[in-house]
């Protein structure tokens, strides 16, 4: 098993630890307002949801960046 992968497991579990507590430790409720329509949801639920959101964008736009960039390189 290489660095990589040990340190790839290693950010997996810490990033899932760092999940888990902020699911259990938080239970505070906060009410989102979309438009006309209001949600109440624990805190902890908002600041994961927050977060994968934004990686997948982070993702998303990362690879579409490096495919439009391997295309101009043709």
């Amino acid at each position: 098993m290489s660095w990589f992968s040990l340190l790839l497991i290693f950010l997996f579990s810490f990033v899932l630890l760092a999940l888990y507590l902020l699911l259990s430790l938080n239970n505070s409720i906060v009410i989102v307002d979309l438009l006309f329509y209001e949600i109440e949801i624990n805190l902890g639920i908002v600041l994961i949801s927050s977060f994968l959101i934004g990686s997948f964008i982070t993702v998303f736009l990362e690879i579409l960046h490096f495919s439009v960039k391997k295309r101009k390189n043709k």
